[in-house]
């Protein structure tokens, strides 16, 4: 997998290079560098953690692979492109030699199976293509949801479904953008644009009304407030059942609201 992997970053590199533009505007050398992103966290992801064995060198692997997603979702330079996939093709050789030599890697666990909705599938699918990080934050959440057995705690839950949204605005709405806005303003004890002045940025650039952005925005209010609320929540021995069930439904409510602002950022099931 790592070997195909590589043969798509060669690939890109090449189209790349062929480009006489000093921007990458081409439609398709961006859906090869997000396809190529989208193998590498779906596909390749588990054995390069398997062989790096060192969660740094993962998480800046990583951030490396998320980048290239970044940059296909704008008219960024041919130069950054070209820097990035080179340090990218130089990884992804190390990894390809490497899977000559390391230990054959145990079987898989096997995996108790979900039952998606419609429309968690259809976010899934979307995220998955796009975002592969926001679609293991947001799958995490549904499996945690589904299986609760032995949970006495949802804080991890909230936080995986809000680090979806999170990563999804900051893909579609880069804080060098947002804060370009004649409105925008830095909000108190904020180090950036919030998740509110994204989805205002993200509904604005595709002309949606005043009412229709505010709706989106408040939904994010909910969402943090209710995310908040989880992560403060304290509980004692004798009241611990109530509260995870306390809990589990606050995260059900506000998974309601996320839903429907990442159907609205995403553009899912609307006219083209």
């Amino acid at each position: 997998m790592i070997a195909d992997l590589l043969d798509q970053l060669k690939g890109l590199a090449s189209d790349i290079r062929k480009g006489k533009a000093v921007n990458v505007n081409s439609k398709s050398i961006k859906e090869a560098a997000v396809a190529a992103g989208s193998h590498y966290f779906k596909e390749c992801r588990a054995e390069a953690l398997q062989i790096l064995n060192d969660g740094q060198a993962l998480a800046d692997l990583d951030e490396d692979w998320q980048r290239l997603i970044r940059l296909a979702h704008g008219n960024n330079s041919k130069k950054s492109y070209l820097s990035l996939v080179k340090s990218l093709l130089k990884k992804t050789t190390d990894l390809t030699v490497a899977t000559h030599v390391y230990l054959t890697p145990p079987a898989p666990s096997r995996a108790t199976k979900i039952g998606y909705s419609q429309a968690e599938e259809i976010l899934l699918a979307t995220l998955d293509s796009l975002i592969p990080t926001a679609a293991q934050s947001y799958r995490q959440g549904l499996h945690d949801l589904s299986f609760q057995d032995n949970r006495f705690s949802y804080r991890g839950t909230a936080s995986e479904f809000r680090e979806a949204l999170r990563e999804t605005l900051d893909i579609l709405a880069p804080d060098e953008d947002v804060t370009k806005q004649t409105w925008f303003k830095q909000e108190p004890n904020c180090h950036g644009p919030t998740m509110k002045q994204k989805v205002r940025f993200i509904l604005a650039s595709r002309g949606k009304n005043r009412t229709q952005r505010l709706a989106a925005e408040k939904s994010v209010d909910v969402i943090e407030s209710l995310c908040g609320e989880v992560a403060r929540a304290v509980y004692d021995r004798a009241s611990l059942s109530t509260h995870v069930q306390t809990t589990k439904n606050e995260v059900i409510q506000m998974k309601r609201y996320l839903d429907a602002v990442l159907f609205d950022v995403l553009e899912i099931g609307q006219a083209q």
